[in-house]
């Protein structure tokens, strides 16, 4: 009888890099969104500038431009990780 090869099976670190990252992006991006939305809906209470949705906007904005930026700089450094993992697997 012959042996069947078995399959390669990843290890738990493996797998687990991969969810870690999609949790910190969520997260991530999430805070990034709100906090400074959440600053900028405060400065537009009446008791402060009374500005309505001009500050919350701003706010948004910037909250956008950093979870873009942030999401960036997250999925380069993986795909930097990753192709230096490949780089290392290959048989010399």
């Amino acid at each position: 009888m012959t042996e069947q090869p078995k399959p390669n099976r990843p290890t738990s670190r493996e797998w687990a890099k991969p969810l870690f990252l999609v949790l910190n992006v969520g997260w991530y991006v999430a805070l990034s969104l709100v906090v400074p939305t959440s600053i900028g809906y405060w400065l537009d209470r009446p008791e402060r500038f009374d500005t309505h949705p001009l500050y919350t906007l701003v706010g948004f904005g910037i909250g956008t431009v950093l979870a873009f930026y942030g999401l960036y700089r997250i999925l380069r450094r993986f795909y930097l990780e990753q192709k230096e993992q490949e780089k290392d697997k290959e048989p010399k």
